[in-house]
């Protein structure tokens, strides 16, 4: 039988300043075949030369999926030239691709082996398609991204300056310089958040759906439209499990044999919606009806008190989630409502 070429996938691991890729190719007898190339550089002429080859390189009829894994904002560049020219490319959270390895028992780690087991990854799953984030959505990611950096300096300054209060010595023309620095950030952050306002106001569309996550106690204009522009509303969520796994609030348990592990959060995700869930989660534990109760029952059974907060700030997020996706106002009853929903129908049945 003839060998043909069922499916071409081309595996790219990205790095600042360099790709390093593999094109794999799955036959009809399901054997696979893997071509390495030399590493380019991460800008637009390495983008070239690698869809140069690409096209020469290809044996199937139907152009072959670009699989890279997230990294910072290293993958956009090559990921939205390979998108403008047609091809379906996927973007694979870092824990996926790590688990998949874990599978093959690659425990090796070099550009090139990671590249090739992007490859094998694209030929044989079914991988969701990427989609690049709208003009509005870029933009709101990188003024709440502006804020948080803000914020931060705001907190070092703060930190710096109770460090000097405590010291012996004084300096006026010190203590002149910290209050304009602390003048000008809180302005800064002032202004960045005027124009989220202006910018999500722009659009009608968006000013409506994030009134829904904003009608729960707890979660302000923004909290809400950082959660919103870091998951490009949310657009490649399918469920609540990916997305908290895109967040980094997927639960890690460590247990082998008499060892027992911690249970933990594994981090692994976008830093900046845990950043900015914190917070807010305090204040829902206070005034959020659904969530007070939840902390207060999981509370007790934790070490700390912090793990519960963790839990909530998780449920939060699924939580608006939920009322992005269904359009729908907070309903401090629904719980209740669910419970009794169950009762009747368990004695009806």
């Amino acid at each position: 039988m003839k060998e043909r070429v069922l499916k071409e996938a081309l595996g790219i691991d990205v790095s600042k300043a360099s790709l390093s890729m593999c094109l794999g190719s799955l036959n009809n007898d399901l054997s696979k075949d893997f071509e390495p190339r030399e590493e380019v550089t991460n800008d637009k002429e390495g983008f070239k030369e690698l869809c140069s080859w690409l096209k020469r390189s290809t044996k199937g009829k139907e152009k072959p999926i670009v699989v890279m894994e997230a990294t910072g904002v290293y993958h956009e560049g090559v990921a939205q030239y390979f998108y403008d020219k047609g091809y379906k490319v996927s973007v694979m959270q870092s824990g996926r691709v790590k688990r998949y390895a874990q599978s093959l028992d690659q425990r090796s780690k070099t550009d090139a082996l990671d590249s090739k087991m992007l490859s094998m990854l694209g030929c044989e799953r079914e991988l969701s398609a990427w989609e690049p984030p709208s003009e509005l959505m870029r933009h709101l990611k990188s003024l709440s991204r502006e804020r948080s950096t803000l914020i931060k300096e705001r907190s070092i300054e703060n930190n710096r300056q109770q460090a000097i209060e405590s010291s012996n010595y004084q300096d006026k023309q010190a203590q002149k310089r910290f209050k304009q620095r602390m003048r000008l950030l809180a302005s800064q952050i002032e202004e960045v958040e005027l124009q989220m306002h202006e910018l999500t106001q722009s659009d009608a569309d968006l000013s409506r759906k994030l009134s829904y996550p904003m009608s729960a106690p707890g979660v302000s204009f923004i909290t809400a439209i950082t959660v919103i522009a870091e998951t490009s509303g949310f657009a490649l969520i399918k469920s609540g499990k990916q997305l908290t796994s895109y967040a980094g609030y997927d639960v890690v348990l460590r247990d082998s044999g008499t060892f027992k592990g911690k249970t933990r959060i594994s981090k692994k995700g976008n830093k900046h919606i845990r950043a900015v869930l914190h917070m807010p989660s305090m204040a829902a534990i206070r005034f959020n009806p659904t969530l007070r109760t939840f902390y207060q029952r999981l509370k007790p059974q934790k070490v700390k008190p912090i793990v519960a907060l963790v839990a909530v700030q998780r449920k939060m997020l699924i939580l608006m989630y939920t009322l992005w996706t269904n359009e729908e106002n907070y309903d401090a009853e629904f719980e209740q409502k669910k419970a009794a929903r169950k009762q009747v129908s368990s004695c009806t049945g």
